[in-house]
């Protein structure tokens, strides 16, 4: 059972983001179906998908960790993780694609983006639920 409620202001920031994190990824699949339809600049969209999915993994596993009472301590950790693991794949372990530290530091960039909102929400944003 849920420990925290979400201030409502909080709650909406958390699903823009999302929905904006999914619109992304919809302008890099149909630019990737229809390469003649770019909603975006060709050097955002090459990298956008790291971004996106770094972003939504460390939003969604730090803000149930958060809800349900958990420390920043789970969330630093696993945000080191997803850092870690993203550089390895990207720069030493490419696998399905060539190396490329730009698309590390995109997800970076999205790692560190849901940090700073889950901080903010950590701080402000949580209220004690009555039992």
């Amino acid at each position: 059972m849920a420990k925290y409620e979400v201030k409502k202001k909080y709650l909406i920031i958390y699903l823009c983001i999302f929905v904006v994190c999914f619109l992304l990824l919809m302008c890099r699949w149909i630019s990737a179906i229809y390469p003649n339809i770019l909603l975006l600049p060709s050097f955002v969209l090459f990298h956008i998908t790291n971004f996106s999915l770094s972003l939504m993994v460390m939003l969604t596993f730090g803000f149930t960790v958060l809800v349900f009472g958990g420390e920043m301590k789970i969330i630093k950790i696993a945000g080191l993780l997803v850092a870690m693991i993203n550089i390895s794949y990207e720069v030493i372990l490419p696998i399905l694609n060539t190396p490329d530290i730009v698309d590390a530091l995109f997800g970076l960039f999205g790692v560190a983006l849901s940090y700073i909102y889950l901080v903010r929400l950590k701080a402000n944003g949580l209220i004690m639920k009555h039992q």
